[in-house]
């Protein structure tokens, strides 16, 4: 991170009065023989900037989302007493192209975003503050020298269109609010580092014409084909003062009706209104666009009342591009790759990986770390994850080591293991994909206090509580009501990650370190069979729930009970057929499953059609992953979409050595389920594009294209043959191949 002195030092916080739903401050200036202008720039919420009416960015849902200053943790749902960091990020732009020669103007639009989120109360009153405000500087540089104009209060600022303006709500744009001048306000500074911003911004990446379905109560009913994240731009004809009213759902009824509850609707707001989508453009009787700004929605479908010409869709999120691709036959590989992109990257916005994108929104870090490893194998992803885990790093409690359930810390219920654990695991993924050996000295001393924390909270052995009035959750949304012990799962994850930290103690020169936190990670292994092994069956927990892959995850099985242990549990999901795990252990038992060689049985779960699986989802009409197996919920949430990388490691067999970040050396060793013909795809990685096709022959054998980027060190390992790999187009043929388990 820059540790140049901040550029906005000696600025000062300007803002509107407080009633103000969407102010636009105002700063004119003379400019002339300007050989370049560079403007510093924030806003709380959202801003957007402009100089001469020209926007000085394509950025939407700007500063990214950041705990933006102190508030009353303790007056949350889960109530919590952590002494955290805070930051806001500020922007740099090189705006010489938009200077005039004589009079200019500056403007600052602001948004409310998640810093005066004032309408959704589930997790209790989170917001930041109750006046937007904003701090620039704009440095000129002329041939007289170096002319710096600051926000000081000078400024004036008039309301903009915008009179309502809600994240989980939406928008109302009402051209004859627009008002008069007036004198800014000095603010007060948050208390909150400035920092130069990081991540990934969101932008608009494609638009889409929707189809019209038809006519229901008066509303055109539209259907964009899939369900997308983003806004809707309307173009009007409509007389004076008429009110056009859009709204939005991921489900529509057979009467073309909207089915708001799976994003939210049940949930009561602090005005008393139901949390629905809902945009609101009122006519200035001239022809226009209308376009909500400081919001996004997520959605299949929506209805538009009013007189209208035209609806056209605008899907916004990260601008994370895709850089991995996959092919094959199978239905069900083809689906769950397909709506894990479209599901993660709805989930993008303000560079943190949401649980979400309408009912929620929240950085959780339960689904956030089951799906970064992942993310950041098939995303352009790098600075996103190295902003996510900065929000990570500054919730954590000074004092205790405590981890939140949500990053940045919107409130939220979770558990120690799958959620705090995030502390641990993202930094890991973020090095092994990226090779990134400084992320690990950054979050090694952070690391080590969260596992000192789950000391603290055990018992026997067993982490058993977490923060008094929180949750203390172990997996989550199994396909019945989960009964899998907490204790057990977060005590997995504790395991798990003492062996994960001891690997990153040795990457950095910490050995000794190294050797105590897996000397722990055994000590709390025999704690953990001594609590829930059945010695005379061999299960953990009775094998409920995906138990047994817990136990193979975490390394509480002896070697010599492994391979007996993997033939049980893949026996069982085999006859079985479906997942009936919940989202942590799903990831889990599909990692488990090909790393012991059952591709047939997780080839199996991927096509199955029952209840429990991702086909399921799709024959009911899914076009992205849903929070629960049966659709009962949000129908746009990644987090059981985390074992799609399984795609890559899996049935391409892209793998790292052992020893190996950033793609330094890999193993090629894909594992082929009988019933899949062929497949072929791509990732991109730090040292080039690693790309893997095979395909079987009808004399029994498989014919393997494999191409290896310059400097990376890799090899092929498929049944009985091993060879080396050169760097560009390698060609393997396998010519009988003996039987897949």
């Amino acid at each position: 991170m820059n540790t140049s002195p901040c550029p906005l030092a000696a600025s000062k916080w300007i803002g509107a009065e407080e009633a103000a739903q969407s102010p636009v401050i105002i700063r004119r200036f003379p400019a002339e023989n300007v050989k370049k202008a560079t403007l510093h720039v924030t806003g709380l919420g959202y801003f957007e900037a402009k100089v001469n009416g020209q926007p000085v960015c394509e950025e939407r849902f700007i500063p990214v989302v950041s705990d933006y200053g102190k508030r009353d943790l303790p007056a949350f749902l889960y109530p919590l007493h952590d002494e955290t960091t805070n930051a806001v990020y500020y922007y740099e732009y090189d705006v010489t192209a938009l200077l005039a020669e004589g009079d200019n103007e500056l403007t600052i639009q602001l948004g409310n975003g998640f810093y005066r989120q004032m309408e959704r109360n589930v997790e209790g009153p989170v917001h930041f503050g109750d006046i937007l405000k904003a701090i620039y500087s704009l440095v000129l540089e002329t041939a007289d020298g170096v002319q710096t104009i600051s926000s000081d209060g000078s400024e004036t600022w008039k309301n903009s269109e915008i009179t309502y303006s809600n994240l989980f709500i939406g928008e109302v744009i009402d051209p004859a609010a627009v008002g008069e001048e007036k004198p800014v306000l000095i603010q007060p500074a948050p208390e909150a580092e400035l920092r130069e911003a990081i991540g990934t911004p969101d932008r608009v990446i494609r638009r889409i014409t929707p189809t019209v379905l038809g006519k229901a109560d008066g509303k055109t009913v539209f259907d964009v084909g899939e369900n997308i994240s983003g806004v809707v731009r309307i173009h009007t004809r409509a007389a004076k003062g008429e009110k056009i009213t859009l709204r939005f759902a991921e489900v529509v009824d057979e009467d073309l009706k909207l089915d708001f509850d799976s994003v939210g609707a049940h949930y009561v707001c602090a005005s008393g209104r139901n949390q629905i989508m809902e945009d609101v453009f009122i006519s200035d009787g001239t022809e226009r666009d209308f376009e909500p700004k400081f919001v996004w929605h997520t959605f299949r479908y929506f209805t538009v009342e009013g007189d209208f010409e035209s609806a056209e869709v605008v899907v916004i999120h990260a601008d994370a591009a895709v850089t991995a691709s996959f092919e094959s036959p199978s239905e069900g590989l083809a689906f769950l790759w397909d709506a894990y992109l479209r599901t993660q990257l709805d989930n993008m916005h303000g560079s943190i990986p949401s649980d979400c994108p309408h009912r929620e929104r929240l950085g959780y870090t339960g689904d956030g770390q089951i799906c970064a490893p992942t993310a950041m194998m098939v995303l352009d992803s790098e600075p996103f994850y190295r902003k996510w885990i900065q929000d990570i790093l500054d919730c954590q409690c000074k004092i205790s080591g405590h981890v939140q359930h949500t990053a940045p810390l919107m409130g939220g219920g979770g558990g120690p293991g799958g959620w705090g654990c995030a502390m641990v695991t993202v930094p890991y993924a973020f090095y092994k994909q990226f090779g990134d050996k400084e992320m690990i000295e950054t979050c090694y001393e952070p690391m080590q206090r969260w596992i000192q924390y789950l000391l603290n909270h055990s018992e026997d052995g067993l982490v058993v509580r977490k923060e008094e009035g929180g949750w203390c959750l172990g997996d989550w949304l199994t396909l019945e009501e989960t009964i899998l012990p907490e204790a057990y799962v977060n005590t997995c994850y504790l395991v798990k990650s003492l062996r994960l930290l001891a690997e990153m103690a040795e990457v950095i020169g910490k050995h000794a370190d190294a050797e105590a936190n897996r000397k722990l990670a055994e000590e709390i292994t025999v704690s953990i069979r001594k609590a829930y092994l059945n010695e005379e069956t061999g299960h953990y927990c009775d094998g409920i729930q995906g138990a047994d892959a817990y136990a193979v995850w975490a390394g509480l099985v002896k070697d010599e009970e492994l391979e007996e242990h993997v033939v049980a549990l893949a026996a069982k999901y085999w006859e079985m057929g479906h997942f009936d795990t919940g989202f942590l252990c799903t990831d889990i038992l599909a990692e488990v499953l090909i790393d012991h060689g059952y591709a047939d049985v997780l080839f199996k779960l991927l096509e199955s059609e029952k209840v429990g699986s991702f086909l399921y989802m799709k024959r009911n009409g899914a076009t992205t992953i849903w929070e629960d197996w049966i659709g009962s919920m949000s129908l746009c949430h990644p987090m059981f979409g985390g074992s799609c990388r399984q795609l890559f490691t899996g049935f391409l067999g892209i793998r790292q050595t052992k020893e190996s970040a950033g793609y330094e050396k890999v193993e090629i060793a894909p594992r082929i389920p009988a019933g899949l013909p062929w497949a072929k795809g791509s990732i991109r990685t730090p040292k080039g594009e690693i790309s893997v096709a095979w395909e079987k022959k009808n004399e029994g054998g498989i014919a393997f294209e494999i191409t290896i980027p310059q400097g990376v060190e890799a090899a092929f390992t498929y049944d009985n043959v091993s060879c080396e790999l050169k760097a560009g187009m390698n060609h393997v043929a396998v010519l009988k191949v003996c039987s897949e388990k």
